[in-house]
């Protein structure tokens, strides 16, 4: 059985995969067509602009999020659990579509393009609060010191968690992203 992908799925994998290669200097509907062997106009039927189309890549960046979320509340999981399991799914992910990790990279240059910034502070605070909530958790049942700083805590293992993955990409994935992500997170967790 063939596996059909909607149209604007496919531009929107074909927009990653540009991004990663080209950059977002690359990143035009004149490649996205080239690449789907499509008219600019036939992309402009699914986005109305290049904002659009960085929303969505931002939409297919997050779009595990919330499955993780609620696989975490059926487990019921702990704080540190939870963490621990975060980090494993996005680990796999990403070491299944390494082109992914390509757009929290480039966060400042898409922020600039009109009707994305709102979408881009939007998706990343989501993941940000979602942490902070985890180990606000974990400060009232004890698996974190009571003077833990929520905010802190999330700031450091999301910037751990992108310099590995910063490294992971430069070094074209001459290690297994998932077990650094995890090993890296347990000596956090560990010093809490």
């Amino acid at each position: 059985m063939e596996l059909h992908i909607k149209r604007k799925d496919k531009i929107i994998q074909t927009s990653i995969d540009i991004l990663d290669e080209l950059g977002f200097q690359g990143l035009t509907t004149k490649e996205i067509s080239k690449r789907e062997q499509i008219s600019e106009a036939a992309i402009y039927k699914h986005f109305k602009g290049k904002a659009e189309i960085i929303c969505g890549i931002l939409d297919y960046y997050y779009k595990f999020d919330n499955d993780i979320k609620q696989t975490i509340e059926i487990n019921r999981y702990s704080p540190k659990q939870s963490i621990r399991f975060i980090a494993e799914c996005l680990g796999e992910y990403y070491e299944n579509y390494p082109a992914i990790t390509v757009v929290p990279f480039y966060y400042e240059a898409l922020s600039h393009e009109k009707g994305a910034s709102n979408k881009i502070k939007e998706t990343y605070k989501l993941r940000s609060n979602y942490l902070t909530h985890l180990i606000e958790k974990g400060i009232k049942e004890r698996e974190f010191p009571k003077n833990t700083s929520s905010e802190d805590l999330a700031n450091i293992i999301l910037g751990t968690s992108r310099t590995i993955i910063l490294i992971w990409r430069m070094e074209k994935g001459e290690f297994l992203l998932k077990e650094k992500l995890l090993s890296t997170l347990n000596i956090i967790l560990k010093a809490c």
